[in-house]
């Protein structure tokens, strides 16, 4: 029984390791590679985290921004433009984060999610990112070997393309 006990607690400390949902670094590295950015543009993370791994590995030639509301700065109140708008949000706000990302991005969007992020995109959604200018351009699936499943980095670009198509009817 005491064995159970200690094999139970050690699982509950691994749990609450907030490590755990840090984004491994070079992960983010090699997500930050496959973003069009340029000289000159504006980056916003828009939830960096305790770790700040996106805003700490944006390139260094450019101007940027962060975002975390455990340091006062919530990217839902955001209203800077901004070129790029960057990160891993939480996924329980997706749509939330995608949706203002769209309002303030000038260039674009590239956010990691898992499904449940990639679910949120509903023809709908769809629509109302590509009525702001914003198209899927590019899919980047990654694994970590923390997390479950696969993850996806999606990069929406105005730079319209018919790479994805919807209709917004139900078929019954």
């Amino acid at each position: 029984m005491n064995n159970y006990i200690e094999q139970s607690t050690a699982k509950r400390a691994k749990e609450r390791d907030i490590t755990f949902h840090y984004t491994n670094e070079q992960l983010v590295k090699d997500l930050i590679e496959t973003i069009p950015i340029e000289s000159g543009d504006t980056l916003l993370d828009a939830g960096s985290g305790k770790n700040k791994v996106f805003f700490n590995n944006f390139p260094k030639e450019n101007k940027k921004y962060e975002c975390e509301i455990e340091d006062g700065v919530d990217f839902l109140d955001w209203n800077e433009r901004v070129s790029w708008t960057i990160g891993n949000p939480p996924f329980s706000l997706g749509w939330k984060f995608l949706e203002k990302a769209s309002m303030i991005s000038d260039k674009g969007i590239a956010f990691l999610g898992n499904i449940n992020f990639f679910n949120c995109l509903s023809q709908k959604r769809l629509q109302e990112l590509k009525d702001r200018g914003f198209y899927i351009n590019h899919i980047h699936i990654v694994s970590d070997a923390r997390w479950y499943g696969r993850y996806f980095f999606i990069i929406f670009q105005k730079n319209k393309n018919d790479l994805f198509s919807w209709k917004r009817e139900t078929y019954k």
